[in-house]
């Protein structure tokens, strides 16, 4: 962002940055507005804005303490969009600073229709900031971060669950892994599920600069939400994640629900990410509470994972020749027993939302 002449959309949960950002953006013309996760609200991007929106959760304020810090510093116009029914929000905003007209509080029962019934009181809040805002700013400093303990084996320590204050999902786990051809055939398949169908788990072998974008891609096109995981990132119903394309990538269940683990980055069967990582990992925490799906790809990465899913109670699934770009993935799965099911591409999805159904809450 160049100057202070746009919006920024400071969100940890993607389903909210979401729709912060499609109710914001009719409102305030040809400005230019940018959605990024607490991790990138740089001190840089902070200062740079025209105007600072925030908006969370209730289980969302731990992971934007940081971010609250930064804000205090960067002199912009702030706005606060809180749903839930905590108070905490009215906490956060006297701390900032925050003008009664420029908190927004909402119930989090249908953020999209309440941000929707909101949107004159929020049109109201961007121009009374607009009004309000100082000339310029100096970006705030960031923290100095902690030291960086760097982890020896091949297998991390077994990561702590996030901080999630709300009702934990437990609930049944889809895990997808691709290679070659997997850009489009996970777009035919995330296209063909439900917005409120559980939550995915993908791997797709793809250099680490064109995951985030490619993710990107497929949220645009998705009826569910897609976003690149981080680290001890909470899994709910409605949202896929893709492992970073440099680094191992872990499923984790515990009493406060299934989260992402990110690790090593080095190379399992001369992949990083791999896909038997992420598929032993589900074998090993969720068992038959998980559905694993092979899609085209060349090599055999997914095979073992996906034979340890199905030895664990999983149904597993891998695609059929005739649609694959390149039937090597999902014909070692088939010749080694680890797919229950072989189906064509376009019947994918449809299976998926089947078992589903059928497995344990």
């Amino acid at each position: 962002m160049s100057g202070q002449n746009g919006i920024l959309i400071v969100a940890s949960d993607p389903l909210l940055r979401k729709v912060v950002t499609e109710t914001i953006t009719p409102l305030i013309g040809d400005t230019e507005v940018i959605a990024v996760s607490q991790t990138r609200a740089t001190p840089e991007r902070l200062a740079g804005a025209e105007i600072v929106v925030l908006a969370a959760r209730d289980n969302d304020y731990p992971s934007l303490k940081n971010v609250f810090e930064l804000t205090k510093a960067c002199g912009r116009p702030l706005l606060l969009v809180t749903a839930g029914e905590s108070t905490e929000g009215r906490t956060v905003a006297a701390q900032l600073k925050i003008p009664s007209g420029q908190l927004i509080s909402i119930p989090e029962l249908d953020i999209r229709s309440e941000l929707t019934a909101a949107s004159s009181r929020i049109e109201s809040a961007l121009r009374q900031a607009r009004i309000d805002r100082p000339r310029s700013a100096q970006a705030p400093t960031a923290p100095r971060p902690a030291p960086v303990r760097v982890q020896t084996s091949s297998e991390p320590a077994m990561q702590r669950p996030p901080e999630d204050l709300g009702a934990p999902y437990l609930g049944v786990v889809i895990c997808i892994g691709a290679s070659t051809g997997g850009t489009d055939a996970l777009m035919t398949v995330l296209s063909g599920l439900d917005k409120n169908c559980p939550p995915v788990a993908i791997v797709q072998h793809m250099p680490k600069d064109y995951v985030e974008d490619f993710a990107k891609r497929l949220d645009q096109s998705c009826a569910i939400d897609v976003t690149l995981a981080h680290d001890s990132q909470p899994l709910r119903p409605g949202l896929a994640v893709i492992a970073p394309g440099d680094q191992q990538f872990r499923l984790r269940k515990g009493n406060k629900g299934i989260w992402t683990a990110l690790g090593e980055n080095e190379r399992i069967g001369g992949h990083c990410p791999a896909v038997d990582v992420m598929m032993k990992s589900a074998a090993q925490e969720l068992g038959k509470k998980s559905v694993g799906v092979i899609l085209t790809g060349m090599g055999r990465d997914g095979a073992e994972g996906l034979l340890e899913m199905r030895r664990h109670g999983a149904r597993t699934l891998a695609q059929d020749e005739a649609s694959s770009v390149v039937y090597g993935m999902p014909k070692v799965a088939f010749e080694e027993k680890a797919a229950d099911t072989v189906l064509p591409l376009q019947k994918i999805a449809g299976w998926i939302s089947g078992v589903t159904l059928n497995l344990p809450k």
